[in-house]
């Protein structure tokens, strides 16, 4: 009988209108969840760092005095003494799970229940749509073994070492992902990983750690501090992850990253320098330059980036530079300052179709019937369209009858043309 009420709840969740119920619940309960755990991470990690030193008590490991709505607040980090456990303590965990259970609900309604259609890339690989589920989830699982692995191992003593090795092995699984997925769950696939490393750090570090350390004073052994160091390493390293991750669950929003031919050197160059400016963050104290250092650090990756996505490389066969008309240039502009660009990417995308090549190639629509596009198919297409929908897309584009006039939709129609040359 249990099993009849859950396959009824399943074809139910299945139904188009309520995945997206859910899809808007969870991201909420997600986003919110989120920001109140890396609000936590962040302030704590402050508080840590601007710690004072209070010479005269043996027993504090530092305090502060702290300004918040009208009140002031007294913090002191200390060494408990077991005859003197307070009668409250407020752990931090829910904020971490909650993040990571919505956001794996998110991505089984998303993307799971889709069989692995919006994972796997078909211009790049023949494998069977399942297998972009199979990837993906056994990455999310392996992934933490072979990253707990890693650091608990003689590995783990040597931060720089350890970071090095993790970060090569990350853009190597990203640069073999690619070979499969496409570039919007390249970033998203990453970025679950690396989320998953952080609250599966919670789960089985700091929160056992403080367990063991809580446990040991409540049988009046003294402060563990092997214990509170050991949770104290893998809070630092989800502190350092955080920016990275925050990049690349909003990435979705970037197409010009992951749709670019050098995404994951793109990646690469962002979480170095996001990882250089959280740690100048958090050296403001230390390092005399820091503002300076993460001024640099922004230019400098800045520029980078958009070499990254504008020289053409070096090495292998020349590219051919299309000559635009002056209509066809004047439309490229039109595309690009209506941010067509952010959905319409040069190749096969998971949210519009690409429009390299489109003159003379058949479109199949959701409706079963298909035509050769041409110019009036174009022309139809942005004015009204809703009116054909490309199989495989869902009715996102708004139509542009009302916004466009004739003369910019000719220069549209022009750009869009020279892309079939």
């Amino acid at each position: 009988m249990l099993h009849c009420y859950l396959r009824i709840l399943f074809c139910l969740y299945m139904e188009a209108g309520l995945i997206e119920f859910f899809n808007i619940v969870f991201r909420f309960i997600h986003i919110v969840a989120a920001i109140m755990w890396i609000g936590n991470s962040l302030l704590f990690t402050w508080m840590e760092i601007n710690l004072l030193d209070e010479k005269k008590n043996d027993e504090s490991l530092g305090y502060m005095n702290m300004l918040h709505g009208g009140g002031i607040f007294f913090l002191q980090k200390r060494v408990i003494d077991p005859n003197e456990m307070p009668s409250r303590l407020h752990i931090f965990k829910w904020q971490s799970y909650t993040t990571w259970i919505s956001g794996f609900i998110l991505l089984v309604s998303v993307f799971y229940t889709r069989g692995g259609t919006l994972l796997l890339d078909p211009s790049k690989t023949d494998l069977p749509a399942y297998m972009g589920l199979v990837i993906s989830l056994s990455s999310l699982i392996l992934g933490w073994f072979i990253y707990d692995v890693l650091w608990r191992s003689p590995i783990g003593n040597y931060a720089w070492l350890g970071l090095l090795i993790t970060f090569g092995g990350m853009l190597a699984y990203a640069s073999w992902l690619e070979t499969v997925f496409n570039g919007r769950a390249v970033y998203l696939q990453m970025g679950a990983m690396m989320g998953t490393w952080m609250s599966a750090n919670v789960r089985f570090h700091i929160m056992v750690n403080q367990d063991k350390m809580i446990a040991a004073l409540r049988d009046g052994k003294p402060h563990d501090m092997k214990a509170s160091k050991q949770a104290k390493i893998r809070s630092w390293h989800n502190h350092y992850i955080t920016f990275p991750v925050i990049f690349l669950m909003l990435s979705a929003h970037f197409p010009s990253t992951y749709g670019s031919d050098r995404n994951i050197s793109i990646i690469a160059v962002i979480i170095v320098c996001l990882i250089i400016i959280k740690h100048m963050m958090n050296s403001y104290r230390t390092i005399a330059r820091w503002k300076e250092i993460i001024y640099v650090t922004f230019m400098a990756g800045t520029a980078a980036i958009y070499g990254l996505m504008t020289v053409p490389p070096i090495f292998g066969d020349p590219v051919d530079v299309v000559q635009l008309s002056l209509e066809a240039e004047a439309g490229k502009q039109i595309f690009s300052a209506m941010g067509c660009q952010a959905c319409h990417l040069p190749q096969a995308g998971t949210i519009a179709p690409s429009l390299h090549g489109l003159i003379g190639k058949e479109r199949e629509f959701v409706d079963g019937t298909k035509l050769i596009a041409d110019e009036a198919y174009i022309r139809d297409s942005i004015m009204n369209s809703t009116s054909n929908i490309v199989k495989g897309f869902a009715p996102a584009m708004p139509p542009y009858a009302t916004v466009i006039q004739e003369e910019q939709l000719d220069q549209l129609v022009a750009y869009l043309q020279s892309l079939s040359e």
